[in-house]
């Protein structure tokens, strides 16, 4: 699958540096105290709901085993746009903007501190952006899979032009260089994709030495034996399947622990992934 276009990547250029210009105006506007609190509260925002989402991940999974990661993500969304929202009413109340302050230098340096902040901002939000885009453009050709592009929805499609496109020659390059998550885990997501829609890649995965190891593990083995968690599989009812008691003892068990933690995904694809061999005609036989 193709989808790059140099018109779309020149249009998500454009869009990158318009929006870098309107937050400097915005920061201008602001002033350099209000828009230096706009950016750390962006910055701080999130790095204390990522905290907060950890920490009531972890102490809810011990009362409510199950629902560790569900929680997490609500307080830790919960935390950010809180911290987030109550940040900039403070600033904006607390604090006056350019306009009001006196003419002369002080409301040049004023104006200027404040485009400063705001270009930092955009750039945050424009990184992480990238990374979005990104992520959601792997999901997306996840879901084609296998299947013809054209049978793809239009929001699959579009996504996955905007995701290649931005990736597309050198500008793709630095765009690539500075995102957070390193390509290996683009790469690694796109095999799983992959895995998904080859019922001949999934049955070598499956055949593989390191998940036959842990499928004959007791726990494991009983665990695919148990005729409510074969039925909550096979209805594809993920929340069921975490709350299962067969599936949390045997997620506590500290042997099958072992084998996972060791479990090399990478090495497993490799062995599913890879091309077969045709065995040799008879013609070609000694």
């Amino acid at each position: 699958m193709n989808f790059a276009s140099p018109f779309w990547q020149g249009m998500l250029f454009l869009a990158a540096a318009l929006f870098l210009l309107w937050e400097v105006w915005g920061g201008w506007r602001r002033g350099v105290i209000r828009s230096g609190i706009h950016f750390c509260a962006f910055v701080f925002s999130g790095i204390l709901g990522l905290m907060a989402g950890q920490a009531t991940a972890f102490v809810v999974d011990k009362v409510f085993s199950g629902y560790g990661l569900m929680a997490g993500l609500l307080v830790g969304a919960g935390v950010t746009l809180a911290v987030l929202g109550l940040s900039l009413l403070l600033g904006a109340i607390l604090f006056k903007r350019t306009e009001h302050q006196p003419s002369g230098m002080v409301k040049l340096l004023y104006g200027l501190g404040g485009g400063v902040f705001g270009l930092l901002t955009g750039l945050v939000l424009i990184w992480g952006g990238i990374t979005i885009l990104r992520t959601f453009g792997v999901a997306a050709g996840m879901a084609v899979g296998g299947r013809s592009p054209e049978s793809a929805p239009a929001v699959v499609r579009g996504i996955l032009t905007l995701k290649e496109s931005l990736e597309l020659g050198p500008a793709g390059k630095v765009v690539e260089s500075v995102d957070v998550l390193p390509p290996e885990t683009y790469d690694l997501l796109e095999r799983v994709g992959r895995l998904a829609s080859d019922q001949k890649a999934m049955m070598r995965f499956l055949d593989s030495p390191q998940v036959q190891e842990i499928l004959q593990n007791p726990r494991m083995a009983a665990l695919l034996q148990d005729p409510q968690v074969v039925e909550a599989a096979g209805q594809k009812n993920l929340l069921g399947l975490m709350r299962h008691p067969a599936l949390l003892d045997a997620a506590r068990d500290p042997s099958l622990q072992k084998q996972i933690t060791e479990f090399d995904l990478k090495k497993a694809l490799d062995y599913a992934l890879a091309t077969p061999q045709n065995p040799p005609s008879p013609a070609e036989k000694p």
